[in-house]
């Protein structure tokens, strides 16, 4: 009987979780190890905001694995256990037991490295006085975040995170909160402290929110909306230092303003947990990007073809960028884990295709949805002179329909090779999934000129002849003009239900408020 070949896998999260199950499903010679830091898996931490907002009280449904389970596909499952330290010379991992403080070398065959993300805590590069909590002066640790943050300021990525939250926010003291990052767990954060009844202020250093998912077209409205909703927008003011009283935060201050901050939310992004990969002499196991990114190949190899990486540490591979870039979405980390666990199996017979960061949102009745480069991305990697768009905006049915509503779509393409570099969707009404088709069209390289041609139904209960796809690819190629897509409307009434305003219009409403 052969020797099982060890498979050691370093967290156990949304990537690691799928690598375990591809492995035991298909590489049954094989022993398979698995840690991780936490004392829980596959926590979907979008589901934070949902809970904050009392959409549910059992926060159960979070979770869709277990140890437990992984356990039972044939899995050694060990949790509460950290990775201190790789030696890919002698293929040893060092493994930290954090109930115990012991400390061992664990060696592999094979390796996997799901070590994720982390929340960056010094915007800009340094450190915000009154962030981290100081006891005669000296830093203090923390089981979970490292370093011990300022009572009243938090982050919003673990189970953990969730319960002090959800803890804090039942206190009746708490009446205004900060949220420090305009990106999509800020906002949905804000939308979720709304609905709590919370008096709330979002801060970013950037003029609008989420300027790297949605063109303006997109963000207007919804920071118009989130005005209306009572939310403080103080965009593009950079975030100085926490004023901080009898050890607890009090007010935010940034270069424009202090805000009075019962509770702070740092929400500025995520940086791959990389940081273990270093060795005392400063030099890396494996290679990494400026981001500190782990950089693989289409079989998620690193450096060293017996370590694979998956999930939010490493830079995949962007078929709208056409360059590896780190995009930290649970389903990339997902798709990663799988092929990584399924090209152990099979001796690297699996290519990755790629991905297009294809994402969504859905806060303040609207619903967005975006997959590869916005133009204004588009335009700052390719330059503004190769980079083309078309905005449209229309009713969903004709006329003649009792109910309408309207959405509003933006398709960005290459200039040069035509080809479909991304797209956005928006409405106060769900039309999320045909973004699934544009991430399609990204990856295969789709032009717009083969765009209006795409056969697409038309029926009156869902759209018009021209629906608002291919009016949008007709326009884009100059096939017909704005005068030959309109369908007539002989009622001159409006589309009932239709709430959406021009984006011109929006921005005139937040002047106002």
């Amino acid at each position: 009987m052969s020797k099982k070949e060890k498979v050691v896998l370093i967290g156990v999260n949304h990537a690691g979780t799928t690598a375990v199950k591809a492995l035991t499903r298909h590489y049954p010679n094989a022993e398979i190890i698995a840690y991780d830091r936490n004392d829980n898996i596959s926590f979907l931490g979008c589901g934070i905001a949902l809970w904050v907002g009392k959409e549910f009280s059992d926060p159960k449904g979070l979770f869709y694995a277990s140890a437990e389970t992984l356990t039972k596909l044939g899995a050694k499952v060990k949790m509460a256990h950290e990775m201190t330290k790789l030696n890919t010379s002698e293929k040893t991992v060092t493994i930290k037991d954090l109930k115990n403080n012991k400390v061992f070398t664990e060696s592999y065959d094979k390796l996997i490295l799901a070590i994720g993300s982390w929340p960056i805590l010094n915007p800009g590069g340094k450190i915000i006085p009154g962030l981290l909590a100081l006891k005669n002066g000296q830093l203090q640790t923390d089981p979970i975040n490292g370093y011990k943050l300022t009572e009243g300021i938090y982050l919003s990525k673990l189970y953990q995170h969730a319960q002090t939250l959800i803890t804090e926010l039942n206190k009746s003291s708490v009446k205004n909160v900060v949220v420090i990052g305009a990106g999509y767990i800020g906002i949905e954060l804000v939308e979720a402290f709304t609905k709590i009844k919370k008096k709330v202020t979002l801060i970013d250093f950037e003029n609008r929110i989420m300027p790297r998912y949605y063109d303006p077209e997109f963000t207007n409205d919804l920071e118009a909306d989130m005005v209306k909703s009572g939310v403080k927008l103080q965009l593009g003011e950079i975030l100085t230092e926490f004023n901080v009283k009898d050890n607890k935060v009090t007010q935010v201050v940034t270069n424009r303003g202090t805000y009075d901050a019962d509770l702070v939310i740092m929400a500025v992004g995520f940086l791959p947990n990389t940081k273990v990969l270093m060795n005392p002499d400063g030099s890396n196991e494996l290679k990494l990007d400026p981001r500190g990114a782990i950089i693989v190949n289409k079989y998620f190899q690193t450096s060293n073809s017996d370590v694979y990486a998956v999930g939010d540490c490493i830079a995949i591979h962007s078929n709208a960028w056409q360059n590896d870039v780190n995009i930290a979405l649970a389903t990339n980390a997902v798709r990663s884990g799988l092929v990584a666990g399924l090209n152990i199996a099979t001796n690297n017979k699996v290519a990755f295709p790629g991905v297009q960061g294809t994402n969504a949102i859905s806060v303040f009745d609207w619903k967005l949805a975006a997959t590869g480069l916005s133009e204004i991305s588009a335009q700052a990697i390719f330059g503004q002179e190769n980079v083309a768009a078309v905005y449209y905006q229309d009713t969903i049915y004709p006329p003649f329909m009792k109910e309408n509503h309207q959405v509003k779509i933006k398709i960005v393409w290459d200039k040069k090779t035509r080809r479909i570099l991304g797209a956005e969707v928006g409405s106060q009404y769900d039309h999320t999934e045909v973004i699934y088709m544009f991430s399609l069209a990204v990856m295969k390289q789709i032009t717009i000129d083969e765009l209006p041609l795409i056969d697409m139904y038309f029926l009156p209960h869902f759209n018009k002849p021209y629906n608002f796809v291919t009016a949008a690819a007709l326009l884009a190629t100059g096939i017909l003009s704005q005068n030959d897509i309109i369908y007539p409307d002989p009622y001159k009434k409006g589309p009932k239900g239709a709430k959406l305003n021009e984006a011109s219009a929006r921005r005139e409403e937040i002047k106002e408020v």
